[in-house]
């Protein structure tokens, strides 16, 4: 079973991300805080990591680059209800898989998945 991390300030995301991926079989943890965010992603190993790009004060791009210095190996993919050119640079400089839009449906999320662990 590949395990998700999902990484959303919005209690509403991570609940519809964790109720969507665990219907597709993934073991699922969310996460809302950042701090409590970057504890797990230092001690865990998951094979995705669903990351928002703006939480209160600070960036998912922060989270990323982490993954990225602790050679975690995971996919990332990027959730934004905002997505801009600033966003998708940082996110393609720092090999992101891809990023799904909010609100998010289950279709999209389904392609991601089917390219992602196939």
């Amino acid at each position: 079973m590949k395990k998700v991390l999902v990484i959303d300030d919005e209690e509403s995301i991570c609940e519809t991300l964790k109720w969507m991926l665990e219907k597709e079989g993934y073991d699922v943890t969310c996460v809302m805080d950042f701090e409590k965010a970057l504890d797990i992603i230092i001690n865990q190993v998951f094979d995705a990591y669903f990351v928002d790009l703006i939480f209160p004060g600070r960036s998912g791009i922060e989270l990323i680059k982490k993954i990225r210095e602790l050679k975690k190996t995971g996919l990332v993919i990027i959730i934004t209800g905002y997505p801009n050119v600033y966003s998708l640079i940082s996110s393609i400089r720092l090999d992101t898989y891809d990023f799904i839009k909010k609100p998010i449906n289950d279709t999209d999320l389904k392609k991601i998945l089917e390219h992602a662990f196939s």
